[in-house]
């Protein structure tokens, strides 16, 4: 398994997710969701690395055999990561101006421009406000789990903008300092119309071989 320089964002995760669940209709698809969901909590649990959450299965792919709905979901989450990357590395667009800027930028340009595809906000937010109890096999309590979610819960209550992207960074540690650094990379992201058209395709491509 390899490192990526750009993962997904949590709406874009929720996009993927629906794509896969709508391919694979899987009765409790919410606890899907929940699970791809859950690797970037380590932004906000202490004692907790990327490591700990990205690095989990040995094996990265979409075979989930023996896997409950959450732990299937955490596995279609680091799947994502990598296959996204393959996507933008074919359209070359780390060559385009702003398009290495400080991350996340580019994820949060593409949490924007995905937003509107997800029909289910209102009944996802619920769950994320409501979850059920967690069992996850890492040191993590269940009020950690709840804090995340419900921090995503408030993120997407609406579609992305400067205002509420700002929020949402501010609740994650690792990017305080660099808020208006990242805001100022999205701006101008935004304004590349290459960029923009490729953040675009990605989840419309997330599933094709």
């Amino acid at each position: 398994m390899c490192y990526v320089k750009i993962m997904a964002s949590q709406v874009a995760h929720v996009i993927y997710a629906q794509k896969y669940l709508e391919k694979n209709p899987r009765k409790g698809g919410e606890f899907f969701i929940l699970g791809t969901l859950f690797p970037d909590m380590r932004r906000v649990a202490e004692g907790i690395s990327r490591k700990d959450t990205h690095m989990h299965f040995e094996n990265i792919d979409l075979d989930f055999e023996g896997m409950d709905l959450f732990e299937a979901g955490w596995k279609f989450h680091l799947w994502c990561d990598m296959r996204r990357e393959e996507i933008l590395n074919k359209y070359n667009f780390y060559s385009l101006r702003g398009a290495n800027a400080i991350d996340p930028t580019a994820k949060l340009v593409e949490d924007e421009l995905v937003y509107d595809r997800y029909k289910n906000w209102e009944k996802l937010i619920y769950i994320l406000n409501n979850p059920p109890l967690i069992h996850a096999p890492l040191d993590i309590s269940q009020e950690m789990i709840e804090h995340w979610y419900a921090i995503l819960g408030k993120y997407f209550e609406k579609k992305p903008n400067d205002k509420t992207m700002k929020i949402f960074l501010s609740k994650q540690s690792t990017f305080k300092g660099e808020i208006p650094k990242i805001i100022d990379g999205v701006q101008k992201l935004r304004e590349n119309h290459k960029a923009v058209e490729i953040l675009s395709k990605i989840s419309d491509e997330i599933l094709e071989s």
